[in-house]
């Protein structure tokens, strides 16, 4: 399967090239030919002017002019025929010819001539030919008067022009030969870093037992597949955490609801086998089973708020925040009989979600009250300028170690200090973070003092 992805991208490559350098041969040979074949044209034209320029200046009348006029000519008698027609009253009109002339009209006589142009000709055994014609008249009697019948023959032309094509076509052969071994040979090189990326990925989708652990080889170059490969290899790192987060949370979960289930099974075993003996134990038992089933029931609304956070789309409006906050405050201290202390800038009006907002700051007063003694004030401040709000709930409790202040967010996460002396299931910070991140703000705790913890929420105004 690699070979074959390797060599179809290779060979579709290899044929765009190919189709790229033909059309820029035929572009490149449209254009030298033309060009060439235009200027060669001019300079036979402008040969035949000349031709007409010097009979003209010679005044070529009767033969002993022609003689000595061909004399001094270079003119090739191969490929350029010359007739002078002499006409004057009184006498017949005389045909002067340069050499080959007469053959020359004598077979464009015979055959049927194209008029190309107004002085280009085509006749299948001559070829193409230039014809120029021109006149002296004269305006007296006894004068004769001349005209010039110029024919050149462009066979060199079109052998020159048909020799550039020729030498094009090979040239355009060897370097598409050339170039398209060159470009499969490059894009080879280019596909085997892609087509190794490719492998690897398949292998990690068929070993689904190790599905993330694995990483994708990085190529130094191209820069691009580098790039590419990094991006992957920090999704599958990603996808990697997440599998493990998702796993410790899994067996937190299993651990927390284990224990309240297995003294519920304990304690109706207890009654199955000593109701009736010792009727007693019975009511012992209910209370037991009343406390651990209302902990399963605390767990799992957390669980099901923490689930309702990761799929909640959070819609904000705009919201006078220092009202909310104090509000908020004054019912919790009242209904924990607890001292808050406030401290609210007024009138801060930020673009949040309510709801949100309220239950940030009842997780973190419950937090600040489960982890501080019962007569400690809680300070609640509430500040704000141009581009964030920020929230910050205090307590005079037992506080976080620095090791341990980032690790508090995990879900079923407690600190060391209050694992076994307060109870728990470590979801409520969790939840308050996941609220926070989709709010687009973020959450530190710090040491309060003389003693306890300060939470910091940082919400985008």
């Amino acid at each position: 399967m690699k070979k074959t992805i390797f060599n179809s991208s290779a060979a579709k490559i290899t044929k765009v090239y190919a189709l790229l350098l033909l059309g820029i041969t035929v572009i490149l040979s449209s254009v030298i030919i033309s060009v060439v074949g235009v200027k060669q044209f001019q300079v036979q034209r402008h040969e035949a002017l000349g031709i007409v320029r010097g009979l003209k200046r010679s005044f070529i009348a009767n033969r002993d002019d022609w003689y000595w006029w061909r004399m001094g000519s270079s003119m090739d008698t191969e490929t350029t025929f010359v007739r002078i027609s002499v006409a004057q009253q009184g006498k017949p009109q005389r045909y002067l010819y340069s050499p080959n002339t007469k053959a020359f009209l004598t077979a464009k006589q015979r055959q049927s001539v194209t008029h190309i142009t107004a002085n280009t000709r085509y006749a299948r055994k001559l070829g193409l030919f230039y014809h120029v014609q021109a006149s002296d008249l004269s305006t007296n009697k006894t004068d004769p008067s001349v005209r010039y019948d110029i024919w050149v023959k462009l066979g060199g032309l079109t052998a020159l022009l048909w020799l550039l094509i020729r030498l094009i076509l090979l040239i355009a052969l060897v370097f598409l030969l050339i170039g398209t071994w060159f470009i499969y040979l490059l894009a080879r090189k280019l596909n085997q870093p892609l087509v190794e990326l490719t492998g690897t990925t398949k292998a990690i989708n068929q070993d689904i037992s190790n599905n993330y652990q694995r990483q994708l080889p990085v190529p130094g170059s191209p820069q691009e597949v580098h790039d590419l490969t990094v991006a992957f290899n920090q999704l599958l790192q990603s996808l990697s955490d997440q599998e493990q987060a998702d796993r410790r949370f899994v067996s937190n979960a299993s651990h927390e609801l284990k224990t309240p289930i297995a003294t519920i099974r304990g304690y109706v075993s207890l009654v199955d086998r000593r109701g009736q003996a010792h009727p007693e134990v019975i009511p012992t038992a209910l209370k037991y089973i009343d406390q651990e089933s209302e902990r399963m029931q605390r767990l799992v609304e957390s669980l099901l708020k923490l689930s309702r956070a990761n799929r909640l789309e959070l819609k904000t409006t705009a919201v006078d925040l220092s009202t909310v906050v104090q509000a908020t405050a004054t019912h919790y201290s009242e209904s924990m009989a607890r001292p808050i202390t406030t401290r609210i800038q007024p009138q801060v009006i930020g673009q949040v979600h309510q709801d949100s907002l309220e239950q940030i700051l009842v997780s973190l007063l419950n937090n600040a009250q489960k982890y501080s003694p019962a007569e400690s004030p809680i300070t609640v401040s509430l500040t704000a300028d141009a581009q964030v709000i920020t929230l910050a709930v205090a307590d005079q409790g037992l506080g976080v170690p620095d090791n341990q202040k980032e690790l508090i967010f995990g879900r079923f996460y407690r600190a060391s200090s209050v694992r076994n002396s307060v109870a728990g299931n470590g979801l409520g910070l969790a939840i308050v973070q996941q609220l926070i991140t989709l709010s687009h703000g973020q959450i530190v705790v710090r040491d309060n003092q003389p003693r306890g913890s300060i939470f910091v929420v940082t919400l985008p105004r």
